[in-house]
């Protein structure tokens, strides 16, 4: 295939990637290095030859949206301000428009615009998690990961091979799917063992002299605006245009440069200590050098004889993924000063609000779900030392019984006894606020917990050592000081809330839940502190679950007719077969106008739907 000034597809693509490292001022072909490590993953985990081609595309061209922007300040050797990270957090979504410009495939558009999701849903601009998370997209988080700790960048040098080793398996179950990373380790393993050999002029990245810095851009950060395809807003202040995008105004988060609580150095049990320098010169390199990798996994696409023996990995299934930015986006559009939101799901996009000032009414039927939210929503500062050690105190200590047994239903001896031993200690908290932060430290960590299985146990770090690095990346800036979070069925909330917009993600319309819903049964068994719940999956607490088209729709109009009071509705919707967008907007349509209807596209990913947000306002 040749572009228009005759090149090459391929041509195009590898000399825009070397634009762009250049751009990043990256001493070694970054883009190269993260589509050959991707790509002998793909191979490796079985993808399609269609599936590969978009993943090395993808990550050849992950930060093309930062070479598009070209901020002046991606060079500054120091930290950034607030408002430079919220509009470097812009680049994923541009990304993802520059992909569509250049008639990439739909998949390695959305490769881009999800490198920077992360496993446990701190990433951003969509905050999936789990197994929402495309596996290309995984691998090119994990990707990157490794090939920002070896790099040289503007504010400091790159790691000891030691510290690059142990800081990409500390990221397993927090930025990266631990089956990932235990594949690239693997990979990097193999790949090392000629090394020593294979590049006579290649330094080893052992012997490279270090600065003494230990700043890891294990980051985790949030949204950004939308692509052109399907039309969507951009993020500011207000309304925005493709030609005047203002910059995002979202919710603060660990960062490559400016974060100190995001480290990992000061927590991390086990660290391993570097090798003597009389000892690095006579063992072979840690790290297979760049050059090696490249040239030995190569940028052909067919796969390698023998190759493909990590297929364990789990899949994307149908399901309801959140799209944090998208929402966002939509929101920006519509003037409002308060927002009731009828089921926060544990989602961020409190976050995006509570930043903008907004004062906000969140409910949950689920009380995992509320307690997030108040965490998220009213809590005015992070919890402090003492608190953290009054709650992980005697937590690895067992007792005569487990308070509650139903946790060996999802958990191993060791950790049931530490989420129990946890759950007792918030018990004792009498601050409702403090208790909300602590329960939602806690459902992180038991999440963390889960994200590993036999296979990946030896990347799986102390849950007291993940419960301090969760707690000290936790961030609680104030937001209007009237915010307030309810735990109850949606209907009632409604019926009582007073507020300027009302948004409202309505359930998905059939049984069957993966990636981040998936969890909801343990955390509200965790949450409430006993064996049996009701079940967290009917978020209307109904006696039943809609089967049927038009239970459903009945369901929904149930919803609609107590928010007559509210003026303005922002109805999100997705498309999963029982009812179709277009009969929901003509549902809508019976109560009062239609004033917008903004679309975003995921059938062409595996577990991905088709995303409405359907704005009406009474006239």
């Amino acid at each position: 295939m040749e572009t228009a000034k005759g090149q090459t597809r391929e041509e195009m693509v590898t000399g825009l990637a070397q634009r762009i490292d250049s751009f990043e001022k990256y001493a070694d072909p970054h883009s190269q290095l993260m589509a050959a490590l991707a790509v002998g993953l793909a191979r490796r985990m079985g993808l399609a030859q269609a599936d590969i081609a978009a993943i090395r595309e993808g990550a050849l061209l992950h930060d093309v949206g930062l070479f598009a922007m070209s901020p002046a300040y991606h060079s500054s050797p120091g930290p950034l301000t607030f408002d430079d990270r919220m509009d470097l957090w812009r680049h994923p979504v541009i990304g993802e428009q520059q992909m569509a410009k250049r008639d990439a495939t739909r998949y390695a558009q959305l490769l881009v615009r999800w490198h920077h999701e992360r496993w446990n849903g701190s990433g951003y601009p969509d905050s999936l998690a789990f197994e929402d998370i495309p596996i290309g997209a995984r691998i090119l988080c994990t990707v990157e990961l490794y090939s920002a700790l070896i790099s040289d960048r503007p504010y400091r040098t790159k790691l000891p091979a030691e510290e690059v080793l142990s800081k990409l398996r500390a990221s397993a179950g927090v930025e990266g799917d631990p089956y990932v990373v235990k594949a690239l380790v693997a990979l990097l393993e193999e790949l090392r063992q000629p090394a020593a050999t294979a590049s006579e002029t290649s330094t080893p990245e052992t012997a490279r002299p270090h600065d003494g810095q230990t700043e890891a851009p294990l980051h985790t950060e949030a949204p950004a605006p939308p692509q052109p395809q399907f039309f969507e807003p951009f993020y500011g202040p207000g309304p925005g245009t493709p030609e005047d995008p203002p910059r995002p105004v979202l919710p603060p988060a660990t960062s490559e440069r400016t974060n100190p609580e995001g480290q990992m150095d000061s927590i991390m049990e086990g660290s391993a200590v570097p090798l003597p320098p009389q000892r690095i010169e006579t063992v072979a390199p840690l790290l297979p050098p760049v050059a090696h990798i490249i040239a030995k996994i190569g940028a052909q696409i067919p796969p390698v004889e023998g190759a493909a023996n990590f297929r364990g990995w789990k899949a994307s299934r149908y399901n309801k993924k959140s799209l944090m930015g998208f929402e966002a986006s939509v929101l920006r559009q519509i003037e409002f000063r308060s927002i009731a939101i009828a089921f926060s799901g544990g989602t961020r996009l409190d976050w995006y609000l509570k930043t903008w000032g907004k004062q906000i009414f969140s409910n949950d039927p689920r009380c995992w779900a509320a307690m997030v939210s108040k965490a998220t929503l009213e809590a005015r500062a992070p919890l402090t030392e003492e608190q953290i050690s009054r709650l992980l105190e005697d937590v690895y200590v067992p007792g005569a019984w487990l308070r509650n047994p139903q946790l060996r239903t999802w958990f191993n001896e060791m950790d049931s006894w530490w989420m129990d031993n946890l759950r007792r200690n918030i018990e004792g908290v009498e601050d409702e606020v403090v208790r909300a932060q602590a329960l939602s430290l806690g459902l992180q960590v038991g999440d963390y917990a889960l994200s590993f299985d036999d296979e990946t146990r030896g990347l799986k770090r102390p849950l007291t050592t993940v419960f301090w690095q969760l707690a000290g990346r936790a961030a609680n800036d104030l937001g209007h000081p009237n915010n307030r979070v309810h735990n109850g069925p949606a209907r009632e909330f409604i019926l009582r809330v007073h507020a300027d917009l009302l948004y409202i993600d309505l359930p998905a319309s059939h049984g069957e839940h993966a990636g981040s819903e998936a969890r909801a049964q343990w955390r509200e068994c965790w949450t409430q502190n006993r064996e049996t719940v009701e079940d967290p999956d009917d978020l209307l607490r109904l006696t039943t679950i809609p089967q049927s088209k038009q239970a459903y729709l009945a369901t929904a109009d149930r919803l609609l007719r107590a928010a007559a009071h509210i003026k303005k509705w922002a109805i999100s919707y997705q498309e999963s077969g029982l009812a179709s967008a277009r009969e929901v907007n003509d549902l809508i349509k019976e109560h009062r106008p239609v004033t917008a209807t903004y679309s975003k596209d995921l059938t062409e990913v595996a577990g991905g739907l088709r995303n409405y947000i359907i704005v009406a306002e009474a006239t």
